[in-house]
């Protein structure tokens, strides 16, 4: 009896040590297995921008030229330098059947002006309206925006910004299924009779990068239409790309006009 009982007491202690070893173990892998869960949680924090919706922000990179059909939904809003575009598209029928609200000195101050006899507007089928209305009316899908020849002197490069970004929502309020496309303002000449403390060629770079900015927090596309345009030394207006070179030296002849069309027909926002 006692050697059974003595067998008895041996095998729980056997139990008992098996049972701690366990125990042990398990411990052992709970503490390994902390420092993967922690560095799990890391990698989901890195990658979570990655998940972010892709958006048509930014800069538009090079691409095979699109055919001119492409444009026939688009709709091209600027001021006299956009109204030459306007009469080489017209001529040549570069840009399809796209649509041209511009007005000479109009900008992104005076566009959010009421429309009156004197103010500075755009006109569709004859009638002078607000860009918004035109763009609305038009049935455009994507809206090409340049300006600032007219802001930048008058009313600084940030505010200039502010104005530009309130017509551009102004736009979408009539019109929220269509693209905006920013363009980069074209460079002036060395010689342009309206360079200024404030008009100039580095302000103009200055705006420029603004604007880029403005598009990458809103998630318009920007189309660096200036990149092209510059001389020699990227720092005036080409004098072969402007018709008045020695006047207010910001308007193109058709060699820029060509240029331009180009650049745009390579670098189509996705």
């Amino acid at each position: 009896m006692i050697k059974t009982f003595k067998v008895l007491i041996i095998s729980m202690m056997c139990v008992l040590l098996v049972l701690s070893m366990c125990a042990c173990g398990n411990e052992s892998s709970q503490t390994a297995t902390e420092p993967v869960n922690s560095n799990a949680q890391s990698t989901t924090q890195a990658t979570a921008p990655e998940a972010q919706p892709e958006t048509s922000a930014g800069a538009a990179g090079e691409g095979e030229p699109v055919d001119p059909s492409y444009f026939d939904n688009a709709a091209f809003v600027g001021d006299s330098v956009s109204l030459k575009l306007s009469y080489y598209a017209a001529a040549t029928d570069a840009l399809g059947n796209a649509q041209f609200f511009t007005a000479g000195s109009l900008g992104s101050a005076n566009a959010l002006w009421e429309v009156s006899g004197e103010s500075v507007h755009p006109s569709y089928q004859g009638v002078k309206m607000t860009v918004e209305d035109c763009v609305a009316n038009s049935g455009a899908e994507v809206v090409y925006i340049m300006l600032g020849m007219n802001d930048i002197g008058l009313y600084g490069i940030e505010d200039s910004v502010k104005n530009y970004k309130t017509l551009a929502e102004k736009i979408l309020e009539k019109s929220p299924a269509v693209k905006i496309v920013v363009q980069s303002m074209t460079p002036m000449t060395d010689t342009s009779e309206i360079l200024g403390e404030s008009l100039n060629n580095e302000n103009i770079k200055v705006y420029n990068e603004k604007l880029r900015e403005l598009c990458t927090q809103q998630g318009w596309a920007f189309v660096d239409v200036a990149s092209v345009m510059y001389d020699a030394e990227g720092k005036n207006l080409n004098r072969d790309f402007c018709s008045d070179p020695d006047g207010l030296g910001v308007h193109f002849t058709e060699a820029g006009c060509e240029k331009w069309v180009e650049y745009l027909s390579t670098h189509v926002p996705a």
